[in-house]
């Protein structure tokens, strides 16, 4: 059954979509007791939103539409767009966490425009899928700036796949990764943050993951300048700087 305060968030959205997005949901009947919650809150979802397609699977039973999705956890929510672009939620969903699933939903029926010019130019040199995993709780308002930072870049490329994780629904991959403290973010399987993750250094450890190696003789994937790093200090400075500037920009023009 979904909670009063999540039909309450879902009905503060603006319910028209421009383009249609579809929501499916991965459930489980083996041992998921948040499972059929999960299906409450997507059947809601699809009652408020026009232009929203539900789809319900069972993570074992239908494993081709698994593999297709890449779901392991159950239950997961992905959210995916018309090109394709998808970001997935995995978990208890409510609070925090349904609030950025609900902006996902309108960012995608919207065609919302994530990050500046000079950050689609850099993730449009990606080559490779890269997974991006950010481990929060629902009610953890510091983990919100770097969950949605994985989803911008998620809804960007269409090689970053962004899965958010509610990390007390998981404890055992609490336990494999060691996580002590939230929000934690994996990229590929081998490179962990903690805490708050700048854009800049999002992006080195998005091309980090796909293999590209910091060293003496590269250049920054920015500017083109000779660079030990990834990204120039300069350039990171500035991608931060136009980072805020473009999502205040969207936070005005929303009031």
């Amino acid at each position: 059954m979904v909670p009063d305060s999540s039909l309450t968030a879902i009905r503060k959205i603006p319910s028209e979509l421009k383009k249609p997005v579809r929501v499916i949901v991965f459930t489980t009947d083996r041992g998921c007791p948040s499972c059929p919650d999960m299906v409450d809150l997507g059947r809601e979802i699809k009652k408020h939103f026009s232009k929203v397609a539900l789809e319900i699977y069972d993570v074992v039973m239908d494993r081709d539409k698994s593999q297709q999705y890449g779901i392991k956890l159950a239950p997961s929510l992905v959210i995916q767009g018309g090109e394709g672009q998808a970001v997935t939620f995995s978990g208890n969903i409510d609070d925090v966490a349904l609030d950025m699933l609900l902006d996902t939903i309108k960012s995608l029926g919207d065609a919302k425009i994530w990050f500046p010019e000079n950050i689609v130019h850099a993730l449009q040199q990606l080559t490779h899928d890269v997974s991006v995993r950010v481990f929060l709780e629902s009610d953890c308002a510091r983990c919100r700036p770097v969950a949605e930072t994985a989803i911008g870049m998620a809804l960007t490329s269409s090689f970053i796949y962004a899965d958010i994780i509610v990390a007390s629904e998981f404890p055992d991959l609490v336990k494999k990764y060691g996580i002590t403290s939230l929000p934690k973010t994996i990229f590929g399987e081998n490179l962990h943050l903690d805490g708050h993750v700048p854009e800049g250094q999002f992006i080195e450890m998005v091309f980090q993951a796909e293999g590209v190696k910091p060293g003496p003789d590269r250049r920054c994937i920015m500017c083109g300048n000779a660079s030990p790093d990834i990204i120039c200090a300069h350039c990171k400075a500035r991608v931060e700087a136009e980072a805020r500037e473009h999502k205040l920009k969207s936070e005005r023009t929303k009031r």
